[in-house]
């Protein structure tokens, strides 16, 4: 598929999978950080951080798959998209489309696109930034839970000590085990049934820079439960003054780790 600038060329290692045997969700994630930077500078436009993103998983990437990753600013609104293929075959991987505070727009039109295409449209997920709640009565309930503390390191940032993409979705990643164990899908429950829970469906709104240094503190819950899909909500404040970093939404299923196809949700998910 003709489709913007390359922006990005890698490889899955097998410390980047997870239990499902598949690209984990925060190496996704990078790659759209390395394309819309690397981006910036081929289309010759000032480089800023997403204030929201959404993002489309459509295949899996095992270890060993080549990356390939393809950028395009859309003329008329200001957004920019990418599409990440396995470079081995060209099948589709993932689709992200970035918001920024100031539209992006490339001079060059052999860096821009009309539209967004339809494979990275919204399905599940909202089309607009993901607002802050209150989550004490959700705490209080018990129908949310911290589901996730760290401190921010070094590491994990850019040269000016902002929190790059990975660090951002490795929280939820981390927090969403918790929450499905608090929702009855307890690790050995899995396992013995050979289930795996994958997101399909993943949107971020920044809503405050995140540092190096900083301590923050993740708040999980369930907000719709379907038949086979079921979504949740994170929330990411930093501990010392209380303020919400950023918000996400994920829309995610279980598969049969076998078959590699999803599966009814069991009778006793909780409901919310």
């Amino acid at each position: 598929m003709n489709f913007g600038i390359e922006t990005q060329r890698s490889f899955v290692d097998t410390w980047e999978c997870d239990e499902n045997d598949h690209l984990n969700v925060q190496f996704y994630w990078q790659r759209f950080g390395d394309a819309a930077r690397i981006f910036s500078h081929l289309a010759n436009i000032e480089f800023q951080p997403w204030t929201d993103r959404h993002v489309r998983y459509h295949g899996e990437l095992r270890a060993s798959a080549n990356i390939v990753v393809n950028s395009a600013g859309v003329s008329d609104k200001g957004l920019l998209v990418h599409r990440l293929v396995n470079g081995s075959n060209g099948e589709l991987s993932a689709t992200a489309v970035d918001r920024y505070e100031n539209a992006v727009v490339p001079q060059d039109m052999r860096c821009c696109i009309n539209e967004v295409p339809d494979e990275a449209l919204p399905r599940s997920l909202p089309e607009e930034a993901l607002s802050i709640i209150n989550t004490a009565p959700l705490l209080e309930r018990g129908t949310g839970l911290v589901s996730h503390r760290s401190v921010i390191a070094p590491a994990e940032c850019d040269g000016d000590g902002n929190l790059l993409d990975r660090g951002h979705i490795a929280r939820f990643s981390e927090a969403a085990a918790h929450l499905w164990h608090h929702c009855g899908m307890r690790r050995d429950f899995l396992q013995t049934r050979n289930l795996g829970s994958v997101a399909v469906e993943m949107k971020a709104t920044r809503h405050a820079i995140a540092k190096s240094g900083m301590m923050v503190e993740v708040t999980s819950w369930l907000d719709s439960v379907g038949k086979k899909t079921f979504s949740f909500r994170h929330q990411v404040h930093d501990v010392e003054s209380g303020s919400v970093l950023y918000c996400g939404a994920v829309v995610a299923l279980l598969i049969d780790q076998k078959a590699r196809k999803a599966v009814a949700l069991p009778d006793d998910f909780i409901q919310v």
